[in-house]
């Protein structure tokens, strides 16, 4: 039994002492996200989209696949030229991204800072998504045709808001000669896309709710007496406080006061728009240290 403890203990001393030699770094680039290494590549805006994503947590992607577009749980929304002109009853469209132009991304990221990361508060820059993709190309394609779409067949879009991301255009020359109006409808999609995204984590006021009465039998005509912005929405609370998010970051104050504006008193006529509109202004400064209508309010 002795001899058997003995061996037992020499083994043990053996492996305990054997050298492997000096542990040694990987010379592979660290993982940064899932499948993601950052930077992607050696440009002078590499450095700036490393520490965006080391602060916020978010990664700003100017090289992936279409995979990482057009997954979502109920299939896939990238368009795929060998495939998605197929015949197909109700195909309805998909998606085509493509990634930007390396020339153009410092441009991009420029845009994105003006018109959507310099209103949010850094509580709010937190809520960003996983990826943010820069893209060159970003179409609504038809399909289910029996032929490659036509250039005036597709619809340019400015942002499109996925499972897990946020897809951004102008990652390209035309970025060069962007309009004021182009940077104005750009600014209002990607925040509408970013807000979209994350409204229902932000929560909402209770008392929101209560000046206004969610019922089928409001008419078109008798909506904004009690408050509600769109028949459609009537009996929905969730769209009718997203419909106020989205009034104050596509108006300015101005326009919305202005006669024939909603929150003047010839279109309030009982003041329970300007009520719900308080309440949300009220809600978002208090609890996020973000002044939603400021984004409206800024027109180039």
């Amino acid at each position: 039994m002795k001899k058997i403890l003995c061996l037992f203990l020499g083994c043990v001393l053996f492996i305990s002492c054997y050298d492997e030699g000096k542990i040694k770094p990987s010379e592979e680039p660290e993982l940064i996200y899932g499948k993601y290494t950052l930077p992607q590549g050696d440009h002078d805006y590499d450095d700036d989209i490393v520490a965006f994503y080391k602060k916020y947590g978010s990664l700003l992607l100017y090289k992936f696949t279409t995979k990482d577009f057009g997954w979502s749980p109920t299939g896939n929304v990238a368009w795929d030229i060998t495939t998605d002109t197929i015949i197909i009853p109700g195909a309805g469209s998909k998606y085509d991204a493509q990634p930007a132009d390396e020339l153009y991304v410092s441009n991009q990221l420029e845009l994105l800072q003006d018109k959507l990361f310099n209103y949010l508060s850094d509580t709010l820059m937190s809520c960003l998504p996983q990826k943010i993709l820069l893209c060159s190309t970003l179409d609504l394609v038809p399909i289910g045709l029996g032929y490659n779409p036509k250039p005036d067949e597709r619809q340019p879009l400015n942002v499109y808001a996925g499972f897990y991301h946020i897809a951004v255009n102008w990652g390209s020359d035309k970025i060069l000669t962007m309009t004021a109006d182009e940077r104005n409808q750009f600014k209002k999609d990607v925040c509408i896309a970013y807000f979209g995204s994350i409204v229902k984590s932000l929560g909402s006021p209770q008392e929101f709710f209560m000046v206004s009465n969610y019922s089928d039998n409001i008419s078109a005509d008798d909506i904004y007496a009690n408050g509600i912005l769109n028949h459609d929405h009537r009996t929905s609370l969730e769209n009718d406080w997203f419909d106020y998010l989205k009034l104050a970051i596509e108006n300015s104050i101005n326009d919305l006061e202005a006669e024939g504006g909603v929150l003047s008193e010839s279109v309030d006529v009982n003041g329970k728009i300007r009520e719900k509109y308080t309440i949300m202004i009220d809600f978002f400064e208090s609890k996020y240290d973000f002044d939603i209508q400021a984004i409206g309010n800024d027109v180039e």
